[in-house]
């Protein structure tokens, strides 16, 4: 019991010790949080500051760090009643990451000794994600109202698929931004989230893609009209419409339809009014061949059919036309075959034609 006390004792008067030492002396912080510092970026530095609060000059005799990735600096003359010493302390995260937290022990003239400490984080140059401006973000602009890609571009898409993809746009003014449909197709429906876009706010437009009602095939790119502040942007769009043959097992492939055509190239030569091309496409797979749309890329090209199904070993004639009135120069175009060949789904036949006479 006597040695219980007697520890006690002096524990309880180490501990005034401390106290009164502590009321010597006094810093700007105890802790310094560095926050989340970049490994590449190097070094990083903070001054702590002890004022000497005591009636007597102190001097800091040493100051020793829990790691040798933080080093010290400090003030090695006495420092004066009511003025101040430095303590700088240098962290290095080279070859270190995550959390880190390390103890600066601080030794006085007077015996005493006193404990500071630095934390952060460090993470690695390469998971830093630099914060884009909204015209870096958002690249495409109509006044304040900035888009982030200008196209709705919905891809390769099946003729049973429902697809829906969103288009980024900010509002990069001070004022609020209404958007609203003008002009859309059949087969698209939009929605704007919110229909009203506050002030340097984000929103979306939602496109939805449904075909199947109307039996639409191959490329419909064009373009929908929407109203921003009551003037009208275009913005255009892309997709291409096909069957699915990856749900298609081995045996269907192989006993699809096989398309053929009698030529890649028709050459129409000089134009002349009612001139017309016959192009055959015969089927030479074991199953019914599907022509679900051939469409023309330029608005001169006419054929005389563009849906229907050859049976196997069948050939089909197809007239192709060009309305001469429509050409100003020569003509260089494609007709796109879309089918149920899982082979050549996308056949294209190109069609020339020189100057009208």
């Amino acid at each position: 019991m006597k040695r219980i006390s007697l520890l006690l004792s002096v524990l309880i008067l180490f501990c005034g010790s401390m106290i009164a030492q502590d009321d010597k002396v006094s810093f700007n912080e105890r802790i310094h949080d560095f926050g989340v510092i970049v490994d590449k970026d190097g070094v990083v530095n903070f001054d702590f500051f002890l004022t000497n609060n005591s009636a007597d000059p102190l001097k800091i005799t040493n100051v020793t760090t829990s790691c040798g990735c933080t080093s010290p600096m400090w003030t090695r003359e006495p420092i004066e009643p009511k003025n101040s010493g430095k303590i700088t302390v240098s962290y290095n995260p080279a070859n270190q990451r995550g959390q880190f937290s390390k103890s600066v022990s601080i030794s006085l003239s007077d015996g005493s000794r006193h404990g500071l400490s630095i934390r952060g984080e460090v993470i690695k140059s390469e998971d830093v994600v630099k914060k884009l401006t909204p015209e870096q973000e958002y690249p495409h602009a109509f006044g304040n109202y900035r888009i982030k890609t200008e196209e709705l571009s919905f891809g390769q898409v099946d003729f049973n698929e429902k697809k829906t993809i969103i288009l980024e746009v900010f509002n990069n003014s001070d004022s609020p931004i209404t958007q609203k449909t003008i002009k859309l197709p059949k087969y698209i429906k939009v929605d704007f989230i919110p229909a009203v876009i506050p002030p340097k706010t984000a929103a979306n437009i939602e496109a939805i893609l449904e075909v199947q009602d109307y039996s639409l095939w191959g490329d419909l790119s064009n373009e929908i009209t929407i109203q921003v502040n009551g003037a009208n942007k275009t913005i255009p769009y892309s997709v291409n419409v096909v069957e699915d043959f990856s749900k298609w097992t081995a045996s269907k492939k192989a006993d699809a339809g096989k398309i053929n055509v009698n030529t890649k190239e028709i050459d129409f030569g000089n134009l002349r009014s009612g001139s017309a091309k016959t192009l055959k496409i015969s089927n030479s797979g074991k199953s019914v061949l599907n022509v679900h749309t051939i469409k023309p890329s330029d608005p001169s090209i006419t054929v005389s059919k563009s849906n229907f199904a050859i049976k196997p070993g069948e050939i089909s004639e197809i007239k192709i036309n060009i309305d001469s009135k429509k050409v100003q120069s020569g003509l260089s175009s494609t007709l796109i075959i879309v089918t149920n060949d899982p082979t050549k789904p996308l056949f294209e036949v190109a069609i020339k034609a020189n100057n009208k006479l």
